[in-house]
């Protein structure tokens, strides 16, 4: 009976041990926080919108726009370290995400963009929208452009007997239509579409990055450049790895030396399991679907 009050006396210490350790902790990472934080927001892969959920491989764009939401309400977050390793993706999503972005900085919180292996077009586009921008020597970025890419099968339907009948509301309902080639007429209307969501890419880049109009001209023809080509062309402000970034963040906000991290569980399971089954998933999908039901206008650098 002894034993057994005693046994209980040690499980009921422990408990209490365990939970005000934890509670201090909190405490002290509460005090730790409320110093300055600084979080990490990771865009890797093509971006999408998908308010159904983050896609296969791809980084929902609704999800990073919450993110990047309730970090611009958060008052102990003075910087956020926007950690790019993406070609791009469809122009709405990129589009959300920069004016969350902005939001974040009309709120006072600093952003440094980390480039990591690419950062190109869109990825691009969402860094120009930082107020530093720290890429690697070897990092692929700009591409600053357009692309809307159709599928013909027209040679290859006629060959094996299929024909579609469509019956449409206007005469341009149809457009892009893999059973038919584009008539000029619809070229030219299509070229205007993505001239005008050039312009809008074009006009973020020079107010982002403060370039004069008749040098970014020479830049933004879709090329690529490396890391150090970017530096040169004053595309990107510094070299440096993603804890460069992070140090270059702390500066820009006053921060401690060491603040608190806000993670996005960026190596969470989930995360890990989804980024290594990208080459299985979504992306030869796109270009399977694209070719047939018509495609997306995209702010993407095509590999």
């Amino acid at each position: 009976m002894k034993q057994r009050t005693l046994l209980q006396k040690i499980i009921i210490g422990s408990v209490i041990v365990v939970l005000f350790c934890s509670w201090w902790g909190h405490v002290s990472d509460m005090r730790h926080r409320h110093k300055g934080a600084l979080a990490i927001v990771h865009v890797s892969g093509p971006i999408h919108m998908d308010e159904s959920g983050p896609s296969w491989g791809s980084p929902d764009g609704e999800e990073i726009t919450q993110q990047l939401h309730k970090l611009s309400e958060d008052k102990d977050v003075k910087a956020i370290v926007l950690r790019i390793n993406s070609p791009g993706g469809t122009v709405g999503a990129v589009q959300e995400i920069d004016r969350e972005m902005a939001r974040c900085r009309e709120k006072g919180k600093i952003i440094v963009a980390s480039l990591g292996d690419v950062a190109a077009s869109g990825g691009y586009y969402l860094a120009a929208g930082s107020d530093r921008i720290v890429a690697n020597p070897g990092t692929i970025t700009g591409s600053i452009g357009v692309i809307l890419e159709f599928g013909n099968l027209e040679g290859l339907f006629q060959k094996v007997g299929l024909k579609l009948e469509v019956i449409k509301s206007g005469l341009h309902k149809d457009i892009g239509s893999p059973a038919r080639a584009l008539t000029p007429e619809e070229k030219a209307m299509l070229q205007e579409s993505i001239d005008d969501a050039y312009a809008q890419f074009f006009e973020a880049v020079r107010l982002g990055r403060r370039m004069d109009a008749e040098k970014l001209k020479g830049l933004a023809d879709g090329r690529i450049f490396t890391g150090r080509q970017a530096l040169k062309e004053g595309l990107v402000d510094e070299m440096g790895d993603q804890e460069d970034a992070i140090q270059t963040a702390i500066k820009l906000a006053k921060l401690p030396a060491e603040p608190f991290i806000v993670s996005d569980d960026h190596k969470s399971f989930s995360a890990i399991f989804q980024r290594a089954t990208t080459q299985f998933s979504r992306q030869p999908l796109d270009s399977l679907q694209d070719a047939v039901l018509g495609a997306s206008m995209e702010y993407r650098w095509r590999q």
